[in-house]
């Protein structure tokens, strides 16, 4: 539908462009505002309501870190898509490295990093994917270092 659409307004704007040259400007100039607005505004993570939903949608499970470049790690983790009606596409995953006690009743928070896993799962299916996870120097850890991810936006 929305092909069809597309195509019934390039048609309209050759035909503007060809009787008057500045209309036809004009034209493709809104319609090209209008769809960066419609873009701009479309859900992503920081919208609340239908993007809730797709977070309810949104599984991580196998994740494994190992040392990656410079002082960095690699996040290997499989991202399930548990909605069976819609594509999913751009995940954002925030990891956190916490340095623990023994028992692990009091942790404290050492790196923080937030990145985009650029996806597309299928309605019922799952896909494996590694990050690079850059960590600034980080002091050495006194406890058990424990990491936490999370998923934070779905588009």
């Amino acid at each position: 539908m929305q092909f069809v659409a597309l195509i019934v307004i390039i048609i309209c704007l050759i035909a503007i462009a060809y009787r008057d040259l500045k209309t036809g400007l004009i034209s493709l100039a809104g319609i090209l505002l209008a769809a960066s607005l419609f873009y701009y505004f479309s859900p992503t993570e920081t919208a609340g309501g239908k993007t809730k939903r797709l977070l309810d949608d949104v599984e991580l499970s196998q994740t494994s870190i190992s040392p990656g470049y410079a002082d960095g790690f690699v996040l290997e983790v499989r991202i399930h898509n548990n909605n069976h009606e819609r594509v999913l596409q751009n995940f954002t995953i925030q990891s956190s490295l916490s340095d623990c006690n023994a028992d692990q009743s009091q942790c404290l928070i050492i790196g923080e990093e937030t990145n985009v896993a650029k996806l597309r799962i299928p309605p019922g299916q799952a896909r494996d994917t590694k990050i690079n996870l850059r960590t600034k120097k980080l002091n050495p850890i006194q406890g058990a270092a424990i990491w936490k991810h999370e998923i934070t936006g779905v588009r």
